[in-house]
Order: C-alpha cells, then structure tokens, then sequence
C-alpha cells in the first residue's frame, strides 16, 4: 500500500480542519498539483479528480472522451476510433498539455502527444491540474497537467474481466462515394491484483479493436499491459513500479483535407513507460524521494505505392529517460521541498517517399540534455489561509537557462466559502524538428521557448450543509514566442519566435449529492482566444492570422452529468455535451476559413449486477444520433451501442 508519510498527513489535517467541519465530506488527497500529497481543498489552483469507477460506468474506453467532461477542455479527433486525438485546455496550443503516466513524462520532446492510443485500462484516477505548472514538471505544462495514475491491489488476490460489444450506426456520405457499413467494436479486459503484507500489486492487458467509420481502410487494433507494483521492505521505505505498454494500429484513408482516397496507409505505435520510486521517511518530518523514468515511443506511417506511384514510408523512435530526487521536510507550519532534476531526450527518424518529383530519402538524428533545480514551500497561514510558493531554474542544452515561478493562496473568510487565487509562468520547449531539420524545410537551431503568462481566481461555496458545491472561476493567459513556420526565410530560418496569443474566460461547476445514491455535476466554460501578433503567413492559410481565434476551441461548452448508484444491483449514468461553434481549416484546394457548427451530444450507460462480482453492462453514445465534426471534413462516431459484461471489481 502507498505510504503516506507521517508529517504529510499530519499537515493535510491541521490545514483542511476548518475546511472538513464546513463541508463534512472527504476531500481526494492529489499529487500532481504539487510535489506534496495534498487534499484538493487545501490547493490554489485549478484541480479535477475523473475516478476510473465512474468512467468505466459510463462505458467509456479512452482517456480523450473521459477529458471531454472537463472545464475548458476542447477535445478534437480526426475520425473514428483511434484517430489522432488532440487535447486543448483553457485555449492554449495542444503541445501545451504535459501528460504523465504514473508521474512519467510521455509528450514528445515539445510537448507534442496524441491521445488515440491512450485508454483507461487499469486506471484509478486521472488528475488534471488547469493552469501553469513548469515551476513543478518543467516544459510544455503551460496550460496544464494530465496525470493518469494506475490502480493499485489490495485485499486478497482477485480477477476481473470485462466484454463489450459495440456497433455504430452508419453514416450517411455523398451519392457515388463508397458507402461504409456499421461500425463493429470490441473492448475486452483483464486483471489481476491483490496484496501482501509487504507489498500490492496489480497487473491488467486489454484488447481494443473497431472496423472504422469509412468504408475501407479503417480499422483500428490497440493491444494494452498495464501494472503497478509496491514493496515495503522495511517501516518507512517504500518502493514503486508502474509501466505500461501499448501496441497500436491505425489504417486511415483519408488524405491531409480528410477526403477518403487511400486504401492502403496506416500508422503504428510501440510505447513502454515505466517509472521506479523509491521513498524513504528519514524521520516524522524529513523525507527524501528518488524517482528514475523512462518513456519509449516507436512507430511511424506506411502508405505503399498507389496507381500514381506515390508513397511514402516512416519510421520514428523518441526517448525520454529521466531522474529526480527532492527532499520534503516540515518545519514549523511549512512543508518545504528542493529538489533536482535531469531529463536525456534523443529522437531518430527515417523516411523515404517517391512522389512526381522523385524519390527522397532523409535521416534524422538529434539529442539533448536539460538539468534542473527547484523549491517549492506550501505554507499553513492559520486556520483559514494556505499559500504555495515555487520556483525553478531549466538549464537546457539548446536554449540555456530558464526560470519559472508560481505564487497561490486560498482563504476561507466563513463556513463553507474558498477563495483562491494563483498566478505563474510556463513555457514550451522547441522540438527537435523545429531546432535541427534538414531537407524540404530547416531548422533554427537558436529558438527559444515559447512562454506564458498566467494567472487565474476563483470562489468556490458549499449550500445545503454541503450536499451542493457550486464555484465560479476567470483565467487570462498570453502566449509570447510562438514558433512558426516561414516559408520566406523571413528570419534566416523556416521556424521563428515571432507570435503571440491570448486566451482568457470563465469556468462555472457544480455538484450536488441530490438523494441518497443520486448526483449531478455541470460544467460550463467561456473561452475567447485571439491572435495578438501575427505569424509570417497573414493568409487564411497562416497559423496565426491577427484577430482571429485560435482554430478548435469552442466559445462555450456545457457538461451535465447524472449518476445513480445506491449500492442496488442497477446503476446508471447519463451525460449531455453541449459544445459550441469552432474555428477550423478547409484544407481543399486555398486554404480557407471555416466554422464548425455547435452540437450537443448525449450518452447513457448502465450495469445491471447479476452476482456480487458480476453484471451486465449497456452503453450508447451519442443516443439523438446527432451528427457533428471535431475536425472540419472528418467523420465523428454517430449512434454507438454497446453490450458487455463484468466478473469481479
């Protein structure tokens, strides 16, 4: 079982004293936050909790749809199933998202990753921290933090096992193209965990497969291992493992504007990630924690020669192996924390294309190193005031040096109200295709990081003795640096620091337990994001045009969720997404301007508990059968049903 250490605990319940009289409910103790476990309540900044249970009620497979539930978050997918998948939150760029598996850093060097092949297999919780967090995990955690984190064992050695069978209805496409069938799916699930007195463990596969949205070429297969291990050898010592490995297959026959004419292409993806902790309490009020990563991603595209002669064929393997080791100790009513950090990243790429041009052959190898020092000091100003204060220093071998800081404070004027406040800097690191390429386009190997300014508030108050928690909450950001690409050489490179951006708005939630077994939580998020400086292509087709949005994020979102669970054998989950119009690309021909029309989506699920370790399961997604695109000319999932089962827990 995870170690708590001693002064932890012992400073979460002097803080969230007040906080647990005012509410009388349990807060969720997080990790991703800061570099402290602390309870949710207690932070300043801007913190979801999405529980695997929950997800898995309402039937769902992949991480992306799961983070559709969350204030200002845009998720976009390029089509059926395993399709590229991009995360937006609070308006900044995709690459603006650090993702972590077990506190392992998984984006491509650059902040680059894409959620198609990631799901909920194994997972306990996924934490989502909104707004900078660089002070705490370095580059790319401009606009936020996605940390999924495994289950754990406990208990007795046990199985469990799950089947789902799914069918999508078929969507209608213009006369004279080929017509698709329903989409089939299949989701199934093993695991096994349990515990020692010594140590837990839990270890589960999983098998994800769907023949498409198209009429050919789509299919989509995603083989998951997943587990996480803990040893106590001795009071006080702790030692963790996770990983996790995925294999992925992807065919996709659309083109670059989402036109469906290929019928051979397709992309894979090898991924192992896995994380070592070890975790000594010196004393009640002194800890120290080494921490040692590794992330491996291999894949690439294979698009075989067609009727024209045209192919092209990819291969990429990006490593990220890292080390950090922070000391926390309690003194007074501070929780102080230093630490250091080193991050080795190398990236090898090859690819080779006949066009009507020629052919082309190109090899691509780069690696960097970054070292970094950091302090962060959560202080305990009474009964009714915390504060954090963070900085760190980056030392990185391409860009040099870079600093980054973090202040936030809560207060609790009266019983049952919070107030917090929290402002910082981020930033992005270039990636190595935008320091070192070579070929069709250059590098500059002198960029610097793109950076970010951020600050928001929030109030947040309990009603009805705390069976209702409603807040109201602003954030304003400004992206300077922002690299684009210059066909011109206008800056003696193809890629320039030369953009800057804004994306402020409004974040509204509510939850309430509204009878015994019965809860509803809304969310509802306004965003405005505008180009403030120009990049090099003022065109429709440019990335950054002057005054216009940021392309993909909606203007307002609406989430409502009703879940009934009373300890019967029937359980139920309902889920409205409203979102609203976007900005997008239509890529045909000149590039233009467009707008995706606002959609509301509705999906229910159901277990129905046959045994006390089994049920049945029923879901369906997009229940209206409405029709919607995420990214302009790409087909979205229509009406899904799905039916399963479930042994064990």
């Amino acid at each position: 079982m995870r170690r708590i250490v001693p002064f932890i605990l012992a400073l979460s319940s002097s803080l969230s004293g007040q906080e647990a009289r005012d509410t009388a409910r349990v807060e969720p103790v997080v990790v991703s936050a800061t570099r402290t476990a602390v309870a949710i309540g207690l932070l300043p900044v801007a913190v979801t909790v999405l529980r695997g249970d929950d997800l898995r009620l309402r039937g769902v497979t992949s991480i992306g749809d799961a983070l559709q539930d969350l204030s200002s978050a845009a998720v976009a997918q390029s089509g059926s199933y395993g399709a590229t998948t991009s995360l937006f939150l609070r308006g900044g760029e995709s690459k603006y998202v650090k993702v972590l598996i077990d506190g392992v850093p998984v984006n491509d060097p650059g902040g680059v990753y894409d959620f198609a092949s990631l799901t909920i297999d194994n997972v306990d919780r996924i934490e989502v921290v909104r707004g900078p967090t660089s002070v705490v995990h370095g580059a790319d955690a401009v606009t936020g933090v996605v940390n999924i984190i495994s289950r754990g064992g406990r208990g007795g050695p046990q199985q469990a096992a799950s089947v789902a069978l799914g069918s999508a209805a078929r969507i209608p496409v213009a006369a004279g193209s080929p017509q698709p069938g329903p989409m089939r799916s299949i989701d199934a699930t093993w695991s096994f965990a349990g515990a020692t007195p010594t140590a837990t463990f839990a270890l589960g596969v999983a098998r994800h497969e769907a023949t498409g949205l198209y009429a050919f070429n789509n299919r989509y297969q995603n083989h998951v291992l997943s587990g996480r291990f803990t040893f106590a050898p001795a009071s006080g010592t702790a030692l963790r493992v996770a990983l996790r490995h995925n294999d992925y297959r992807f065919n996709y026959p659309t083109d670059f504007a989402g036109d469906p004419v290929d019928s051979n292409a397709y992309r894979v993806e090898d991924r192992t990630v896995i994380g070592v902790e070890l975790e000594r309490a010196v004393s009640s009020r002194l800890r120290s924690i080494i921490a040692v990563n590794s992330s491996i991603n291999e894949g690439g595209t294979d698009d075989a020669a067609d009727a024209a002669g045209n192919s092209f064929v990819s291969q990429d393997k990006v490593r990220r192996r890292s080390a950090d080791w922070r000391v926390q100790a309690l003194v007074s009513r501070v929780v102080a924390t230093l630490g250091a950090a080193t991050e080795h990243q190398d990236q090898r790429s090859q690819s080779q294309s006949q066009s009507p041009f020629g052919p082309f052959y190109d090899v691509f190898k780069a690696s960097r190193s970054n070292s970094a020092v950091y302090g962060e000091a959560l202080v305990h100003g009474g009964s009714r005031t915390t504060a954090t204060f963070g900085v760190r220093l980056d030392d990185n071998q391409r860009f040099g040096r870079f600093l980054t800081g973090r202040v936030g404070a809560t207060w609790r004027p009266w019983s049952g109200t919070r107030v917090r406040a929290t402002a910082g800097t981020a930033f992005r690191e270039p990636s190595f295709f935008e320091n070192y390429a070579a070929g069709f386009v250059t590098g500059n190997p002198d960029l610097e990081p793109e950076q970010a300014r951020s600050a928001d508030a929030a109030v947040e108050q309990d009603l009805a003795g705390g069976r209702v928690q409603v807040s109201a909450g602003m954030f304003a950001q400004r992206f300077r640096n922002m690299i684009d690409y210059s066909v011109a050489g206008a800056c003696g490179y193809n890629y320039c620091n030369v953009a800057e951006a804004e994306a402020n708005g409004l974040e509204f939630e509510a939850g309430a337990r509204v009878v015994a077994g019965l809860s509803a939580a809304l969310n509802a998020t306004f965003l405005a994001t505008r180009v403030v400086t120009p990049g090099y292509d003022a065109s429709p087709a440019g990335t950054y045009v002057a005054g216009e949005p940021l392309i993909r994020r909606p203007g307002r979102k609406l989430t409502a969720d009703l879940t009934w669970r009373n300890g019967g054998p029937l359980s139920l989950n309902g889920r409205v997404l409203t979102v609203g119009t976007r900005g997008d690309r239509d890529f045909h021909g000149p590039t233009t301007l467009v707008t995706l029309d606002s959609y509301t989506r509705v999906d229910v699920g159901a277990e129905w508990a046959t045994t006390a370790r089994g049920a049945l399961v029923a879901r369906v997604e997009n229940l209206t059968d409405a029709a919607y695109q995420n990214v302009f000319n790409y087909l979205a999932p229509r009406r899904t049903i799905a039916l399963g089962f479930r042994i064990g827990q």
